[in-house]
């Protein structure tokens, strides 16, 4: 292969190889039994992107399966957000090489069950990665987000947690508590790519995804990606938008895909948005709709500082914005690490059954207009096992449930109009769950 256009023949009786890099698909026919993919002139499969090896990683058929192997390569090889030295690939797996992502497409394989065998858990890249280097990663993070961010380090926990749990956080509150400044402190932290949407009444969906527009010179329609191509997206002030344009995002943030004019293309991770809003009693506001709402993970509210941490800050940047004197701690590559081994925490079945009498407990509550979804309680678990990880446990603990309860489960609930009387807030409401539904043996944990 050259680093011309690979070949978009449409045969079936090869496999393909979709690379979407730098804004650009390509096609790459796999009618060999051996590519090499990498920057050095003689790979089969030549990429450009800088964060790529000259010889990164080698695509081989062997015994009827397709496997990927990393050859030692600067950056690492991830499969389905997973770190791997090798690998068998099945149909529609993802391959992230830097910042080129690539879809293996098979549908005659038959590589399933024989993938099983390879547990990434076992590799030797995986193993080599543990809760002491994500107590590492995550203490450089958040010491450098607290050079510029002052007065809230539960904010702060709370975003790391959220973001190692591969999830999305909305954080809502007033103008100018600093709601965008943590999301900025956060992308300057992690060596990804960041973009910013500011969200206004007149964008429309294609301003946030992309477009096929037409190159004349080369006589083919070409894809255009929007910026929610990128690693953390601060979707700022999203409820300024209207609900059409609102909902573009929610492919992107539950699939980590966008289909324009019937063609996938796969977002880089990690993916991680950060979407803020202005309570909903604000002019010109458009109240996300449940649907929306579900996608995010969590939900913060940052809160006005102490008298103290108010100080803090104008101290800080009475020579000017603090921001510009902080860069990268983190690599990108760190934070899907990070997410794969926080996939490992375990939950035992009693912890499983706490979460959903929680859960099955707002489903019956006289005094909500809805309860939570099978999708709500597995939010809760993840935002756990990423709890326990963030504190260098294998484990979740009854704690960590109460700990993450309300963030996760306050925006995907609504009061009645009749029982505002007797409850503040939803949260309130959780707090009075939380007590009366009590765990046996708690304090074996």
């Amino acid at each position: 292969m050259t680093r011309q256009d690979f070949p978009d023949t449409g045969r079936m009786d090869h496999p393909t190889l979709t690379i979407q890099e730098s804004g650009i698909t390509k096609e790459a026919l796999l009618d060999q039994e051996l590519f090499i993919i990498g920057r050095d002139g003689d790979c089969g499969i030549i990429m450009d992107d800088n964060n790529i090896s000259r010889h990164h990683a080698q695509l081989k058929f062997q015994d009827g399966e397709w496997i990927i192997t990393d050859l030692n390569s600067a950056n690492g090889t991830f499969v389905n957000t997973r770190p791997v030295s090798s690998q068998i690939l099945k149909h529609m797996d993802i391959i992230q090489l830097g910042g080129a992502m690539l879809v293996f497409n098979d549908p005659h394989n038959h590589a399933a069950g024989e993938a099983e065998k390879w547990n990434n858990e076992d590799d030797a890249e995986a193993s080599a990665f543990n809760f002491e280097s994500m107590k590492r990663v995550i203490h450089r993070l958040e010491e450098n987000i607290a050079k510029v961010f002052k007065g809230n380090p539960r904010a702060i926990r709370d975003l790391i947690v959220c973001l190692m749990a591969d999830g999305h956080l909305l954080v809502e509150d007033a103008p100018g508590v600093g709601k965008s400044l943590l999301a900025q402190t956060l992308a300057k932290s992690v060596q990804a790519q960041y973009k910013r949407i500011q969200f206004t009444p007149d964008m429309l969906p294609s301003d946030i995804t992309g477009m096929n527009i037409y190159d004349d010179a080369r006589k083919v329609f070409r894809f255009l990606p929007g910026p929610i191509f990128g690693n953390v997206i601060l979707a700022d002030e999203i409820n300024r938008t209207t609900p059409r344009t609102q909902s573009s995002l929610l492919e992107c943030m539950s699939e980590s895909a966008v289909t324009i004019d019937g063609k996938s293309h796969v977002l880089p991770k990690p993916f991680f948005v950060i979407a803020t809003q202005n309570p909903g009693d604000y002019h010109g506001t458009y109240p996300l709709p449940e649907p929306q709402l579900d996608r995010f993970l969590m939900r913060i509210s940052i809160g006005y500082p102490s008298m103290e941490a108010e100080k803090e800050i104008l101290t800080s940047q009475m020579s000017g914005q603090v921001l510009s004197h902080i860069s990268y701690v983190i690599r990108s590559n760190d934070v899907i690490r990070c997410q794969a081994l926080v996939r490992t925490v375990k939950v035992s079945d009693s912890i499983k059954e706490y979460m959903i009498a929680i859960a099955d407990a707002t489903r019956k509550h006289e005094a909500l207009l809805n309860g939570t979804s099978p999708r709500a309680t597995l939010a809760l678990m993840r935002s756990c096992q990423s709890l326990a990880a963030y504190n260098g446990r294998n484990f979740v603990t009854p704690e960590d449930v109460r700990s993450m309860l309300k963030v996760v489960f306050s925006h995907r609930l609504c009061l009645k109009l009749k029982a505002k009387a007797e409850w503040k807030s939803v949260d309130e409401l959780l707090d009075s769950i939380a007590e009366k539904i009590k765990l046996k043996n708690e304090d074996h944990f």
